[in-house]
């Protein structure tokens, strides 16, 4: 039998008694005693070690490593016999059944059984026997005690100034009660013991505004589990004071203590003493420090810090703060000369009492000069040349000074001489000048206008002229202009000029006939009162019009035919002309003296839609004014009828159309004499336009004439074309018919049924003179196959012109063309 056996996992040893000995095939009771080597304060289990019945000398060594929670791990070390398996069996004491696990490895040495849903902090019976050709030994017994379980969940349900509540969720194994050890962060540690039906605590009578550290443990007997934790705060430990530095005339830093528990917001607002502009910033919790900018000068502000702790504020800490002075602004340094330079600069927006002045040069010397608070511009004198200076200017109020305004600057060098503009346009000019007497390195050239800011332009040392160029016209311009050597300049030297009115441009003549011509152009660049047109002729004529400066084209009108114009056009303002540009073009002459239809209109030239005088058959004792219509499908047709809008009444009688009625440029009808008469003058076509809102249509007819008085105006057509439907032919060879001559084939009368005038048959399927807007059954403005007879068509034109004058219009054409 072996006195001592030890294992490397688990640091344990067996010591036996002196008198442990092993009989060979006996069952022997021996005891044993197990301990932790290096704990003298372990447990002792005794141990009942039975020799096996298999008539093998050998003896064996059972070791408890770990009891855990939930389950039990034994390890058993074999010394000498081989074995084919183990079977381990556990039970709890208050129970009378095993549970059985089984272990079919012989050959080991340290055995790990572990069993699930083991009861925490409960006491079980073990016992393990060996297997062997299917014999089990007596079992080697002994008890062992589950860890106990920790709570969980624990967490801070409330909060105060000077308690803290905790909950968690009960343990499951058999306690004896909960320890509660509550511990501020200085290591000062406190305890509480609660009952074991309790999941709840308060802890009272703690410091306001300090982080705890609290644990909660489950004990029974000696024995404990594992603790959970938490942290927590009592209340809040608020922000205490707001601290102000580095202000200045716009900013200013703020600083605050760390509130306690830490902020999840920290809002700053601030607003003037005596407005109502607050503003309000959202601050970054972690931070300790803010600077605000874009303060007013000489202005008192009260600032509030609020930390937020979830749905919780802190009361506001309130501070105030008054920026400092302003220090003047846009210092600018004018007029450097070798031993001056005068300065200027804008007076700051708070209150003071004067300026400081500091000049200091680069061998160190300090001139201080007091400048009242009415002056903003001064002159520094007896500088010394080529030299660097630092130029601070500050604003004083008592003993108060603002931040200084710095510029750091050289004394002047020779300056160039007698600069000049010269050969002044209106978006041009040339500079000119003398060079100084001491070489300079380069020129530098400030053009300014109107209070623009200036353009720089430098320009090299070796030049005495620069040309400037993309100027605007009519302006007035400074021009200052010094010499650089390295960091030195010379004194600036000035001239002014204005450039000249600029003209218009791209004058052009367009839409030319034989007594007119369109000019167009375009506006000059400069603001203008208005335009002087002159136009002349080879014999010496010569009109001038005053032309206002908004239009950008002019018609002329009454001009001679077959003469060449020249037309000048210049822009004027005050008493100031511009230069004028000029254009030439020739009118046209007469193909057609008298023109007896539009369409020879068109031919001589006459391309505009409007009211023009025909010559019926060329005699000019019968002159007819018609209105032209010019652009329609190439143009050159006679509307002899329009109706519109209805502001013209065509229920009228035989003798109002015979000779006509209404306004050539607005409703009219132009009478059955000139109709007739016109196209007794060769074949005519008709077209008739008509149109509902933006849906248009038309009907076209390759013949047309009208039938004299004694055949009663009778209608003669040809051939339909077009796209309103062919409602017309159906009043081929109708004679006119009115309220007061019934001409018509029907039993009624066609005119006074349907309150109109027209070729009716029995009675129409067009009714263009019906009554306008009339939407009752053909008793409107009808055509039957494009809107039917309920529909009132609301503009219709009926026009004609000769059958060939494509084919008239086509030659012409080619004839100006060669």
């Amino acid at each position: 039998m072996i006195l001592e056996s030890r294992t490397n996992k688990c640091n344990c040893e067996w010591i036996r008694s002196p008198s442990l000995s092993s009989h060979q095939g006996e069952d022997q009771d021996y005891s044993q005693v197990l301990k932790k080597k290096k704990s003298k304060r372990s447990p002792v289990f005794i141990l009942h070690i039975v020799t096996l019945p298999f008539g093998h000398n050998c003896s064996k060594d059972f070791i408890i490593n770990y009891i855990f929670l939930r389950q039990i791990l034994e390890q058993l070390c074999l010394l000498c016999q081989k074995v084919s398996g183990y079977e381990v069996r556990h039970k709890r004491k208050i129970l009378h059944f095993w549970k059985s696990l089984q272990h079919t490895e012989a050959l080991i040495f340290c055995c790990m059984f572990p069993w699930a849903d083991l009861v925490p902090g409960t006491e079980y019976g073990i016992g393990i026997s060996a297997i062997m050709n299917n014999k089990q030994s007596v079992p080697a017994t002994m008890n062992a005690r589950t860890e106990l379980d920790s709570p969980h969940d624990l967490i801070v349900t409330a909060s105060t100034e000077t308690s803290i509540s905790v909950s968690w969720t009960k343990v499951k194994g058999p306690i004896d009660h909960y320890r509660v050890i509550f511990m501020q962060a200085s290591g000062m540690a406190s305890e509480v013991t609660v009952s074991k039906d309790k999941s709840e605590l308060t802890l009272t009578d703690l410091e306001p505004g300090t982080e705890y550290t609290i644990s909660v443990i489950a004990e029974r007997g000696r024995q404990q589990s594992l603790e959970s934790t938490v942290d927590a705060f009592t209340g809040f430990r608020p922000i205490t004071q707001l601290h102000f530095s580095r202000v200045t005339s716009s900013s200013v830093n703020i600083t605050w203590n760390d509130p306690s528990p830490p902020a999840d917001r920290l809002i700053l607002t601030y607003s003037p003493k005596d407005k109502e502009e607050t503003k309000e910033v959202m601050l970054d919790p972690t931070k300790r420090h803010a600077a605000l900018s874009g303060l007013q000068p000489s202005t008192e502000y009260i600032m509030s810090l609020v930390a937020i702790h979830g749905l919780v504020s802190s009361e506001p800490i309130v501070g105030s703060v008054t920026t400092g002075i302003d220090p003047p602004k846009n210092l600018t340094i004018l007029n450097v000369t070798t031993e001056s330079v005068a300065i200027h600069w804008a007076p700051p927006i708070a209150p003071f009492d004067h300026y400081k002045i500091s000049c200091k040069s680069a061998q160190g010397r300090v001139d201080n000069i007091v400048v009242a608070k009415g002056i903003t511009e001064y002159t520094l004198n007896y500088l010394q040349p080529s030299t660097e200076y630092e130029i601070s200017l500050k604003s004083i109020r008592g003993r108060e000074e603002s931040e200084p305004l710095l510029h750091t600057m050289y004394t002047a060098m020779d300056h160039p001489k007698n600069l000049i503009a010269v050969n002044i346009t209106p978006t041009e000019t040339l500079l000119k000048w003398d060079p100084p007497g001491v070489e300079a390195e380069n020129y530098v050239i400030v053009l300014t206008h109107d209070s623009v800011a200036g353009e720089t332009i430098l320009v090299d040392r070796t030049e005495q002229e620069y040309k400037l160029i993309d100027l605007l016209p009519s302006t007035s311009y400074k021009v200052t202009m010094y010499a650089i050597n390295g960091p030195v300049t010379s004194r600036t030297i000035f001239t002014n000029f204005t450039t000249l009115l600029d003209p218009p441009s791209i004058l052009i003549a367009s839409e030319v006939t034989r007594r007119s011509a369109l000019l167009s152009w375009l506006p000059p660049v400069a603001e203008i009162e208005n335009y002087i047109m002159t136009y002349r002729s080879p014999d010496g004529s010569r009109k001038e019009l005053i032309v206002d400066a908004e239009d950008t084209w002019i018609r002329l009108e009454g001009l001679s035919e077959n003469t060449e114009y020249t037309v000048y056009l210049q822009a004027a303002q005050d008493a100031v002309r511009s230069g004028s540009i000029s254009t030439i073009f020739t009118t046209g002459g007469r193909v057609f003296m008298n023109p007896q239809d539009c369409a020879q209109h068109l031919i001589n030239g006459d391309n505009l839609s409007g009211v023009y005088t025909i010559s019926l058959n060329g005699d000019l004792s019968q002159r007819v004014q018609v209105y032209c219509d010019m652009t329609t499908d190439g143009g050159g047709w006679i509307v002899f009828q329009r109706r519109q809008n209805g502001l013209t009444d065509f229920f009228r009688k035989w003798a109002d159309y015979r000779i006509g009625f209404g306004n050539l440029e607005d409703e009219f009808w132009l009478g059955l004499d000139n109709m007739h008469k016109i196209t007794s003058q060769g074949r005519y076509e008709l077209r008739i336009d008509m149109r509902d809102g933006q849906e248009t249509t038309f009907a076209y007819y390759d013949k047309f004439f009208i039938g004299d008085a004694r055949n009663l105006y009778k209608l003669r057509i040809g051939e339909y074309n077009g796209t309103a439907g062919d409602s017309l032919s159906y009043h081929q060879g109708r004679p006119f018919s009115t309220k007061d001559r019934d001409n018509d084939v029907a039993v009624t009368n066609c005119a006074m049924s349907y309150k109109g005038a027209w070729w009716y048959k029995n009675c129409h399927r067009t009714n263009l003179n019906g009554k306008y807007g009339e939407s009752r059954h053909s008793q409107g403005i009808n055509w039957y196959h494009w809107k039917g007879h309920e529909f009132s068509i609301p503009f219709v034109e009926m026009k004609m012109r000769p059958y060939n004058h494509r084919n008239s219009l086509g030659r012409k054409r080619r004839s100006v063309q060669l």
